[in-house]
């Protein structure tokens, strides 16, 4: 780890909230890198309090200011530095984003503003940062292409990999949903959430959760007490 950023990225990995991380100037660092660890090597970060070289990339710029040698004002040049250093950690992070990356970043804020309903900002904010990247990425793709049992069924392979879903052939706009997950309040509110959003609102849908519905001449749905009838 170098950069300022490497280490942002390793707080979020280790769940530590980027806010909660403070910037301090090192004492003796190496001129050699950013950030000040033991092992140069590490990956990860295991507190929420990261030593920086601010001479490393911006001497120029922060030689004067943060002069440790210079005496009285040490608190409010503490403050003035850890802030300093996030805002340049949230530029570099910026750096090279594409046009779908910012409107991934306004989708999210609207569905957390709670444009799509109060209940869907707090599902939102429930789901983990990598299956919420992809979640994002599909809403995307239904604003774009509109909604179908195509894409529905990508979005529930993404969030549910052993998930089934079918459409029935003797009735239009009958769609029936093996979850393959156990269910509970929580993942009952994703699934509605993920039905409201990808499915037409005149689609009648029947879930199943661990037990799959017994399919004549399927052998692997057709074992007893693992079956649901339909």
């Amino acid at each position: 780890m170098n950069y300022m950023w490497e280490a942002a990225l390793a707080a979020d990995r280790a769940g530590i909230p980027r806010e909660d991380v403070t910037y301090r100037p090192v004492r003796g660092g190496s001129p050699y890198a950013e950030v000040v660890l033991e092992n140069i090597n590490s990956r990860s970060i295991e507190k929420a309090e990261v030593e920086v070289n601010p001479l490393y990339r911006f001497a120029r710029e922060f030689s004067a200011v943060f002069d440790v040698n210079v005496e009285g004002y040490e608190k409010a040049r503490e403050l003035l530095f850890d802030a300093a250093m996030h805002y340049i950690v949230q530029l570099d992070l910026r750096q090279g984003l594409s046009k779908q990356e910012y409107d991934l970043r306004f989708l999210l804020k609207n569905l957390l503003d709670g444009t799509c309903g109060k209940q869907a900002a707090l599902v939102i904010g429930q789901f983990e940062k990598d299956k919420l990247r992809r979640l994002l990425r599909l809403i995307l793709k239904l604003y774009r292409c509109g909604s179908s049992i195509t894409l529905f069924r990508e979005v529930m392979r993404c969030m549910y990999p052993d998930s089934m879903v079918y459409a029935d052939n003797e009735a239009d706009r009958r769609v029936l949903i093996y979850a393959g997950k156990k269910e509970t309040e929580a993942e009952g509110r994703r699934m509605e959430f993920l039905v409201d959003m990808f499915l037409p609102i005149n689609y009648q849908v029947f879930l199943f959760w661990e037990r799959h519905f017994g399919i004549i001449d399927v052998e692997e749905t057709m074992g007893i007490d693992e079956m649901v009838l339909f």
